[in-house]
């Protein structure tokens, strides 16, 4: 068996699974994480890697608070966000909140979403109204307050993208949801009680949400047929994913992407945002087999950002041909390797 020998800050491990053509492997997977200060400036730190889907409750009556990072590999790159909208002004029915990434190759990505105060549906004659939202408080940006929801007392009628929020309604005419979602896409708002808008959100979706069902693919009859696989020949690339597809890219992270946020913290300015260099990862991966050493290159393909906690972490991952009666043994090494620790704001780094 192999064996992971950390030299390193970073959190480390090392997982069998399966690839993309279900052959066993095992995945040495590492993750790089710094706090941020709002002027950009960035500071190593060590954050454990999350090794099982983690709710903020009960599996099907809650969101994500955190995904899996030990799965065996990904498509592309993808990034998630946890945090909280605040308000702009000490009373303000509603704010926006925004995350921008500018990627070294010249790619752009922009996702911006409106939070409310609260808001329901008002009976007139000839249909429902929308009051007025009520003075906004911090909001988690959290599923629960999105597009979504289930018929009280019918547990098989929840909203397949999102089960756990507010506003789903099959009729105009009677009402068993009137609160509106808190969390919306700007050009997606609400307009009717029936109306489904994708839900709204930056954080990871669990498996069982669509589209991460379908990503699965068909279950496995035997799943021992296929060396113990849990997933089949249907499955997508992307059945590992958990960031929504909007949050996805064709390409891993590398170091050198500018993020942008705003609205995601107290006494933001409207317009304002704290910019961020994200790191290149200073890890270096190598395997010792037979006395034959091979270095390992690491794939970065989870950015999970925190506003909150005001944290950046990027997890990367290597596979490692290995057959699960495999009766060799050697190690997996991670060591330090020259890092830019982006400790200046993203302006200062372009001037550079």
């Amino acid at each position: 068996m192999l064996e992971l020998h950390n030299e390193t800050r970073f959190a480390a491990g090392l997982y069998p699974g399966w690839d993309r053509q279900r052959r066993h492997q095992l995945t040495a997977v590492v993750k790089a994480a710094w706090r941020f200060e709002l002027d950009g400036t960035l500071e190593p730190l060590t954050v454990p890697l999350v090794e099982t889907d983690e709710h903020h409750g009960k599996p099907h009556e809650t969101s994500l608070r955190a995904a899996d990072e030990t799965v065996p590999f990904k498509q592309g790159g993808e990034v998630c966000l946890h945090g909280t909208a605040h308000p702009r002004k000490a009373v303000a029915p509603f704010t926006a909140v925004c995350l921008e990434i500018d990627f070294p190759d010249g790619r752009h990505f922009r996702k911006e979403l409106y939070v409310f105060g609260r808001r329901r549906w008002r009976k007139r004659l000839l249909g429902h109204a929308i009051t007025d939202p009520e003075p906004l408080e911090p909001t988690p940006l959290r599923y629960e307050h999105a597009f979504g929801g289930r018929v009280p007392g019918r547990p098989d009628s929840a909203y397949p993208l999102n089960p756990v929020g507010l506003g789903y309604n099959p009729s105009d005419w009677k009402l068993v949801n009137p609160e509106l979602p808190r969390i919306e896409y700007p050009q997606h708002l609400v307009s009717k009680p029936s109306h489904k808008p994708p839900p709204a959100g930056f954080g990871p979706l669990p498996v069982f949400w669509q589209p991460r069902a379908d990503e699965i693919g068909e279950a496995v009859d035997d799943p021992e047929a296929h060396g113990g696989c849990p997933w089949s020949d249907s499955a997508e690339p992307s059945l590992h994913n958990a960031a929504p597809p909007d949050q996805r890219f064709p390409k891993p992270f590398t170091g050198g992407e500018i993020l942008r946020l705003s609205g995601f913290f107290p006494g933001q300015r409207p317009g304002q945002a704290v910019e961020l260099v994200l790191p290149v990862p200073g890890v270096r991966l190598q395997a010792f087999l037979g006395g034959v050493t091979t270095p390992l290159e690491p794939v970065f393909d989870t950015l999970v950002i925190d506003t909150d906690e005001c944290t950046l972490q990027l997890v990367g991952r290597a596979a490692i041909v290995w057959h699960r009666l495999d009766p060799r043994s050697g190690w997996v090494i991670v060591q330090e390797a020259a890092t830019q620790t982006g400790t200046g704001t993203a302006e200062r780094r372009r001037r550079a």
